[in-house]
């Protein structure tokens, strides 16, 4: 399948993913392993629903404060630069002979604030199925202000998801993160005529579960008003507990980021830490042991006697990193798939 841009099919799948009790998570990405990863997790999900168009949405950030993602693509940190070499990548794994051609993709813009990614919103537009057109850190009726004029822009373009109220970084101190009304959501949904809203039922960006506290009757009231249009962001915050019941809960869409970076880093370490020896020679192992860095148990290489520490470079080359962070961050997503009820696709 293509990637899927046309403003009436991305709708025609948020709207079938509603009816089937489905929240399609969405993957924030900063890098290729972590799009390809996405892309792997989809397909490994569709082929156990057995239906392979299923949709998946890798998504990035451009220049949003909290985390520009587009910057951190390429070492010269230029965003539209990023933002070009991702959709690059995209449509290569979208490509002919890709294993992933099969799926819906549908790209996201996420966190796009009009002041800052005007740019990147308008030329874009076309080339996104979804932007998040983020004025949720000004005052209410100015965010509603902003949010109408982009969405009356791009209509019929692209689908636009809006964000009723800002949503906190954890652990920022902030003190304007109080939960959003059915009221509220519903003024703002009637004054903007966006296709998705963000509420705020309690989640922070970055923070993790049990250190927030996720309100599902505030968003069950909220769904009530305006329909099964939710997203949700901060997910990393929300018991476990509590993420088979999004889709229930309104919730077409759940933004995914952090545990993704926490659960790729981590798996790094432990391949670096694994393979210290075939990095370093024994000189080099004797000073990091010296230094307190290591323990003296990273002298005892298992290549054997016969081969004594020292760069080896199936270590030291980048595949063994990529292949690590990439097989984490692939079964965490396919984690997510399967607890935001992905199997309905296939009935």
């Amino acid at each position: 399948m293509p990637i899927v841009t046309d403003y009436n099919a991305v709708r025609d799948i948020y709207r079938d993913a509603a009816e089937r009790r489905i929240s399609l998570p969405v993957f924030c990405a900063e890098d290729r392993e972590t799009l390809e990863a996405i892309l792997a997790a989809a397909l490994k999900t569709a082929e156990a629903v057995g239906r392979e168009d299923i949709p998946v949405i890798p998504a990035w950030t451009c220049r949003y404060p909290a985390r520009g993602q587009m910057r951190l693509i390429s070492a010269c940190g230029d965003p539209v630069l990023g933002m070009h070499l991702m959709m690059g990548d995209l449509a290569a794994f979208m490509g002919p002979t890709s294993p992933y051609r099969r799926l819906r993709v549908l790209p996201h813009l996420d966190h796009a604030f009009p002041w800052i990614d005007g740019d990147v919103m308008r030329d874009f537009a076309d080339r996104f199925a979804s932007i998040m057109c983020d004025a949720s850190e000004k005052p209410f009726e100015e965010n509603m202000r902003l949010t109408a004029e982009y969405a009356e822009r791009v209509r019929g373009r692209v689908l636009v998801e809006g964000a009723v109220d800002e949503i906190c970084e954890a652990g920022n101190g902030a003190i304007k993160n109080e939960l959003t009304t059915a009221a509220q959501a519903e003024r703002f949904l009637a004054a903007t005529g966006v296709d998705v809203l963000v509420p705020n039922v309690g989640t922070e960006h970055r923070a993790a579960a049990g250190k927030a506290h996720y309100h599902g009757d505030r968003a069950r009231a909220i769904s009530r008003k305006v329909g099964s249009i939710l997203c949700l962001h901060g997910t990393s915050s929300v018991n476990a507990d509590d993420l088979s019941r999004l889709p229930g809960d309104g919730f077409v869409k759940v933004n995914i980021y952090t545990i993704l970076a926490v659960r790729g880093g981590q798996a790094v370490a432990r391949r670096v830490l694994s393979d210290l020896c075939r990095m370093f020679t024994t000189e080099q192992l004797r000073e990091l042991v010296r230094e307190g860095t290591v323990s003296e148990r990273v002298l005892a290489c298992e290549d054997g006697a016969s081969a004594p520490a020292g760069p080896r470079l199936a270590s030291v080359a980048n595949p063994p990193r990529r292949d690590a962070w990439f097989a984490a961050v692939r079964d965490t997503c396919a984690g997510y798939f399967e607890r935001f009820n992905y199997q309905a696709f296939g009935k």
